[in-house]
């Protein structure tokens, strides 16, 4: 009781930055590939291949816990990501959040978000995902026009998405988000105004609205440039920028990010982690951590990331029998193998630190505190970036009011453009 009294003194101590404030979990599977999709995600693994990940992921999260690069912060987000995590079974699921719980990453956590996709989850899972002590829901569905989600490769229908929604309102869910695209393939700006206006009329507190990117090498970018599919000219795309920003913010949705809008306390507080450039661990396949100084990306390989973990003997066998054999992952211990070759280190120095985390504050329409830089990296940011931050400036895609840097809204159409000042 002492031990953790002191712990929990320590740990208040500590800046934010000193501890890790996310916890994500990565689950490479999906039904099938998104024509547009480049993440680390894979269709076609059979049930035996997701059992044995999940296992692997177990044991990873097991051995992380013996060799923590960083405190876990008692309120850190959880967030379980993918790929759709919802292919996973409930109780596969369920073995993962107990695994988070006994080893200390999943603590009191101040939100809890499981990202799903329509047509893998019913009210029934999601009721089982709820009393997991999920409290948020992020359900990608992308477009209520059954044309425009036909030319994203999408498995579900416009009825089907706005069914899961309303299933994750009964299943217990208050805090739900909807991912949006824009400039997609045959859309126009009235379909793309009907699905702002439908998704509207179910009183959501989030929603994200990403704008098309066309990725190098994804079956999307081969059929645009063979001239299959064509994309929503420039100034189309551009009206339903501008319209976005327009409807939601009548309907109470106010912008915080480049592409996300939320009612008054609605924000995604595990995503803020990453924009605030704050340390968060990450398991699983193609996962990748920050500690602040030092970005470590799993490999994606998902029959490496089973084998690697599958066979390690750097973990407490005992350890890992007593606990994990009782929440049901079933383990295999088969020799050796090296936890280094199971992921990427990329050690990060202190330019590559400011750029990075100017970078991610702009994002946030409450911007870059100049005190907070100036504390957490002992540099006058105003000094260091004279330059590039006088040309932002003077082209009028950022202001400085109160010791805080943002982008104007002319900056936030062009963000890229601002960022580049900084790469």
């Amino acid at each position: 009781m002492i031990a953790e009294t002191v712990i929990k003194i320590v740990e208040l101590a500590m800046e934010r930055w000193q501890q890790f404030q996310g916890v994500y979990v990565h689950t490479p599977f999906c039904v099938q590939k998104c024509l547009y999709c480049d993440f680390p995600s894979y269709a076609g693994f059979s049930e035996s291949v997701r059992e044995e990940y999940v296992e692997a992921l177990c044991r990873e999260i097991v051995f992380y816990s013996e060799h923590r690069a960083l405190p876990t912060d008692e309120k850190a987000t959880v967030y379980f990501g993918g790929g759709t995590p919802t292919v996973l079974s409930a109780e596969q699921i369920g073995r993962i959040v107990v695994c988070l719980k006994k080893y200390g990453w999943w603590r009191q956590p101040a939100e809890a978000t499981i990202e799903a996709n329509p047509g893998t989850v019913d009210v029934k899972k999601l009721q089982a995902l709820r009393e997991l002590g999920f409290d948020r829901v992020s359900l990608g569905v992308q477009s209520l026009q059954d044309n425009e989600l036909r030319a994203l490769g999408r498995i579900h229908t416009a009825e089907q998405a706005l069914c899961v929604i309303r299933e994750a309102k009964q299943a217990g869910f208050q805090r739900i988000n909807v991912d949006l695209m824009s400039g997609i393939p045959f859309q126009t700006v009235e379909h793309f105004q009907r699905t702002l206006d439908m998704v509207l009329q179910l009183q959501l507190t989030h929603i994200s609205v990403y704008s098309l990117i066309l990725e190098e090498g994804t079956p999307l970018e081969k059929l645009v440039y063979a001239g299959q599919v064509q994309l929503p000219k420039e100034e189309t795309s551009y009206l339903m920028y501008e319209m976005t920003t327009d409807v939601l913010a009548k309907a109470g949705l106010t912008r915080y990010e480049i592409s996300n809008y939320a009612a008054p306390g609605q924000e995604s507080l595990h995503n803020k982690v990453y924009w605030r450039y704050e340390p968060y661990m990450a398991f699983g396949a193609g996962a990748c951590s920050f500690t602040g100084t030092e970005r470590r990306t799993n490999t994606v390989d998902v029959a490496a990331y089973i084998c690697g973990w599958k066979h390690d003997t750097n973990i407490n066998e005992k350890n890992v029998n007593e606990n994990l054999i009782s929440n049901g992952c079933v383990l295999q211990h088969k020799g050796s193998a090296g936890i280094e070759d199971l992921y990427e280190a990329e050690p990060l120095d202190r330019p590559t630190q400011l750029a990075e985390a100017m970078i991610m504050g702009l994002r946030m329409t409450d911007g870059v505190s100049l005190n907070e830089i100036q504390k957490r990296f002992s540099v006058d940011i105003l000094k260091y970036y004279e330059t590039e931050i006088q040309l932002l400036l003077d082209k009028k895609m950022a202001a400085c009011v109160d010791g805080t840097l943002r982008l104007t809204p002319y900056g936030m159409r062009y963000g890229n453009r601002a960022f580049e000042f900084f790469v």
